[in-house]
């Protein structure tokens, strides 16, 4: 059967004329765009549809119109009879679609909550100045000792996104950022700084996420319909409204964890993943991950997206019944993980070294097409535990991970794991 993931872009994604096709076509997605102008006192779909994009780029203008574009996108999919989702994923703004589209936030609510989350987005880039940039090439930890020596108090840059497992993006203060791109000359890395207004998921913004807060705790969270990922720690949010509001406050000056949240729609057994709101960043950044499990943006038609779901499927799902996936699934783990270790003689021996072995075993066996030995597949899970350890993640994060790991790709059937000693020591029974 079918499961299907979503995915939900964040700023960035709007065009003029976004938004126009879908609600020529679709009463519903008309009815959507009006609740959103009601509640909002302007014309969101004229906005979209028109611009000028000076005004749609703005970023109080910009969240709630590419966050109404997605939620009618997904209410038109499901008028249309599209089975229901599985789980689903937004890239920063784009969680609040997510939690719009699950019936977690009412549209009316979330648009207003979009609306100011860019006004205190805005007034913090006033009042702390700063930018941010893309960075490719760099291992992660050259790439934290390069952060530490560009900040100075009051002066710094952090990472802000983990969008893949080569690009990383940072952000901070304009001379910070100077700094960094001071160190990096004449190295084989590629900087590129991103057309932003400040210097968003960062300390730069403690501000804006201090007075979200009230936003937050004013709203109603409903019971979600269906999984909606947090980009800060990369799995599901729970149904308590309390860590709901804890986590969407902090996801304003924490790093976008996208490749994470790329790696649990991976466990979680998604066959097919959507996009749904204007543009296909998410697609290209979801086919450069997981090539084995397609993806369709809804920017190209409902109709076809409709049949893609509704296809034989039974060629791609053979593809998944192998164990060639399990290692790589591993290492994207392993990237994914959030690292709270500072001591840089044990990173190396807890998470680079273990890595590279991992990663070497990929690249043999892709270039010879085997599947992977029975040790090999330990390697991969003690490998896991292994940065786990090192990396200071939570027991609760690690159950769910390996869980999640071991059931969807069913290494449970050639290796007896005796999870207690994985989960304090790494190893796997005989």
């Amino acid at each position: 059967m079918a499961k299907i993931g979503w995915l939900f872009p964040g700023q960035g994604s709007q065009y003029p004329g976004m938004g126009k096709s879908l609600t020529d076509r679709y009463a519903v997605a008309r009815l959507m765009f009006e609740e959103a102008s009601d509640a909002l006192g302007w014309d969101v779909l004229k906005l979209c549809a028109e611009g000028p994009s000076s005004e749609l780029t703005d970023t109080r203008n910009a969240q709630p119109a590419i966050l109404t574009c997605g939620v009618a996108a997904f209410r038109a999919w499901s008028e249309e009879g599209g089975l229901s989702p599985s789980a689903g994923a937004g890239h920063s703004l784009g969680e609040f679609t997510a939690l719009a589209s699950s019936g977690t936030i009412a549209l009316a609510d979330a648009v207003k909550l979009v609306r100011s989350r860019g006004e205190l987005m805005q007034e913090a880039a006033r009042e702390r100045p700063g930018g941010m940039a893309a960075i490719s090439g760099l291992p992660d930890e050259r790439l934290e000792t390069l952060l530490r020596q560009a900040s100075v108090e009051h002066s710094e840059v952090v990472l802000a996104g983990i969008n893949s497992r080569n690009q990383r993006v940072v952000s901070g203060d304009r001379e910070a950022l100077r700094r960094l791109e001071d160190l990096l000359s004449g190295q084989s890395v590629r900087l590129t700084p991103l057309n932003v207004s400040g210097a968003f998921h960062s300390p730069c913004m403690e501000a804006a996420a201090s007075r979200f807060r009230g936003h937050l705790e004013a709203c109603v969270f409903r019971e979600s319909e269906w999984p909606v990922i947090s980009n800060v720690t990369g799995v599901p949010h729970d149904e308590d409204p309390a860590n709901r509001i804890r986590l969407l406050v902090s996801q304003l000056t924490e790093p976008v964890r996208w490749l994470a949240c790329m790696e649990t729609m991976v466990s979680l057994g998604m066959t097919h993943l959507i996009e749904a709101g204007p543009g296909r960043v998410l697609s290209r950044m979801w086919e450069s991950f997981e090539s084995a499990v397609g993806v369709r943006s809804l920017d190209d038609g409902l109709d076809s997206a409709v049949r893609f779901v509704t296809g034989d499927n039974d060629r791609r799902l053979g593809q998944r019944s192998d164990y060639s996936a399990f290692l790589p699934r591993c290492l994207a783990i392993a990237v994914a993980t959030r690292n709270r270790c500072t001591d840089e003689t044990a990173y190396r021996a807890g998470v680079i070294e273990p890595y590279r072995k991992v990663e070497k075993l990929v690249r043999q066996m892709k270039e010879s097409g085997r599947q992977p030995t029975d040790d090999e597949l330990r390697q991969g899970l003690e490998m896991l535990c292994s940065v786990f350890a090192t990396k200071g993640t939570d027991q609760e994060e690690r159950s769910y991970r390996l869980d999640r790991l071991v059931g969807e790709t069913g290494v449970s059937d050639r290796l007896t794991i005796d999870k207690d000693s994985l989960m304090s020591k790494g190893a796997v029974a005989e």
